[in-house]
Parts: C-alpha cells; sequence; structure tokens
C-alpha cells in the first residue's frame, strides 16, 4: 500500500503534468522529457526505497546521487559532494525514509528545472543545533548557483508539501533563495524527542 502511495504521489504526479503540458500546447518537448525523465527517476527511487536501511541517511543520498548522477552530467551541472559518514538515526522508520527520499528528490527536480544552475552542491554533516548549540543534529544541506526565486507567493505548493512532509518524520525544513545562491536545508535531531539524553 505504501509503495502504491508513493507511486502516486511521485511517478503519477509527473505523469499528469507531462499530459497537462502536451495538452496545452505551449510547452516545449524538452520540458516534457524532463518531466517524464523525473517520472522515471521517481519510480526507480521507489523501488530502491524497498531496500533502504531504516535511519541511513547517508546510503539514501549516495544512492539519489546514482540515479540522478548520468542527469547532472547531461545538464553540465557540476556536482559537488560533501556527504560525511551520518551516524543512524533509528527513529527513522522505513516510511521516514521514504518521505525523506522524496523530499530530497523534489528538492533536486526542482532546481534542476527551474535554477538554471552549473554547480550543485550536495553536503550532510553533523552539526551543532540552530536551537541549542549543547545539542547535535544531522544537517542536509543542497545548494545551488543560477536564478533565485520568490520563496512565498503563489504557487509554492509543493514547497509546502516538503515542508509538510518534513514534519511528518521530525525534520526542520528551511528554504532561502536569492539569485546566485538558493539553498535547501533539513535538520534532523540525533534522537527522537522520547529518547533525548538527559544533559549532566
Amino acid at each position: 500500500t505504501r509503495i502504491l502511495r508513493d507511486m502516486h504521489d511521485g511517478v503519477g504526479a509527473h505523469i499528469s503534468a507531462a499530459i497537462r503540458q502536451l495538452q496545452s500546447g505551449q510547452t516545449s518537448n524538452d520540458l516534457v522529457l524532463l518531466t517524464l525523465r523525473d517520472s522515471l527517476d521517481q519510480l526507480k527511487l521507489s523501488i530502491d526505497a524497498m531496500n533502504l536501511a531504516p535511519g541511513d541517511i547517508t546510503a539514501l543520498l549516495a544512492n539519489v546521487r546514482y540515479r540522478l548522477g548520468s542527469r547532472f552530467s547531461a545538464m553540465h551541472l557540476e556536482l559537488q559532494w560533501a556527504v560525511e559518514e551520518l551516524p543512524t538515526l533509528a527513529y527513522l522508520d522505513a516510511a521516514a525514509m521514504r518521505q525523506l527520499q522524496f523530499i530530497v528528490f523534489e528538492a533536486l527536480s526542482n532546481l534542476m528545472q527551474h535554477a538554471r544552475a552549473t554547480t550543485l552542491r550536495l553536503k550532510a554533516a553533523v552539526e551543532p543545533s540552530a536551537g541549542d548549540p549543547d545539542l547535535s543534529e544531522v544537517c542536509v544541506r543542497i545548494s545551488v548557483n543560477g536564478v533565485g526565486f520568490e520563496v512565498r507567493g503563489a504557487g509554492r505548493r509543493g514547497l509546502a508539501t516538503m515542508g509538510e512532509r518534513a514534519r511528518a518524520i521530525g525534520a526542520r525544513l528551511a528554504i532561502s533563495s536569492q539569485p546566485g545562491a538558493t539553498v535547501v536545508e533539513l535538520r534532523f535531531p540525533l534522537y527522537a524527542p522520547t529518547e533525548v539524553p538527559a544533559k549532566r
């Protein structure tokens, strides 16, 4: 059931978008092709998600890199890989990992389509918490150069959906954009709220 839901939300949405693009008669073949490639990549990632180890964000990001690497190259988009070996977040179960995969893919897909970027940097590391420097958290940061966009405003339903998914898995999502720098950042606590060790 979860896999079918993922296919409906991901693959189905992209195929529906391609149909609308063709019916409008006002889109280019390149744009329709990009949408269909998104659909195929989303299908492959949905299948890959079945074998993801719970809480292994490093493996999830490596898998996305493997699936999208050829598209980065075809778009002459330089990938700067700065992903450290991250601790396993035990509270991210299989369903949460699929949500995270969807967020990362959606962010990358949107940036590839709209940013007109030449450089994409994917960084993941353990950093001090923004809310409490005595605590640490996992930070996943996707950044590109290229044109910016207005984060808040009409037509940003996709961004709102990413935020809802992030909250559902206990992550904080922040998106900022200006000409030359667009950043999508996800932050995860090292422990589920009920597991946070007491300070000494």
